[in-house]
């Protein structure tokens, strides 16, 4: 049952790096993505069961959760900020100012220039929130792999309804 817990995880973050990797990318470019993704979900699976080492599931866990923070770290600022060439850049058109067929102010610019940094900010703070919790999920449950025996004993001393506390498995 444990295998069939972890496991899921890797699945998830494997549909989570198909749709960062497959945004705005030709279908071509999505099939070849998607075999390789199952391919690699595949190779996890078998070799999870092979060694029957939760350390090899965590490594792999931890590296998909990251490739897949960093792209889409990468995609927020590629398309929302002005100085690499984001949105507010491209709608702002040529050197005259020209976008879609009209002519934008540069007030217009700015402001949109704004809200775009507005939202970076936002989402900045989301990522950060996000991820500490993330974070401290993932480490009650190293802990809790880590203290398993432990930690069960105290679950039976305490009894319900306080040892769901100690349920670190639960908590992540």
């Amino acid at each position: 049952m444990q295998l069939v817990d972890e496991l899921s995880m890797i699945y998830t973050t494997c549909l989570m790096a198909y749709a960062t990797f497959s945004y705005r990318r030709s279908v071509a470019f999505r099939i070849c993505l998607a075999v390789s993704l199952v391919a690699l979900s595949l190779f996890i699976t078998l070799y999870y069961h092979y060694l029957q080492d939760p350390k090899f599931h965590q490594n792999m866990y931890a590296l998909l959760t990251v490739i897949v923070v960093f792209r889409c770290i990468y995609v927020m600022e590629v398309t929302l900020r002005p100085r690499w060439g984001g949105k507010a850049d491209k709608t702002s058109g040529n050197s005259s100012g020209q976008a879609n067929g009209y002519i934008r102010s540069e007030t217009e610019g700015l402001r949109q220039e704004k809200r775009d940094k507005q939202i970076l900010k936002m989402m900045w703070v989301m990522i950060a929130f996000g991820l500490s919790i993330f974070l401290g999920g993932f480490g009650i449950w190293n802990l809790d792999n880590i203290y398993c025996s432990n930690l069960r004993r105290w679950r039976r001393q305490i009894g319900l309804p306080w040892g769901i506390l100690l349920e670190g498995h639960g908590w992540w």
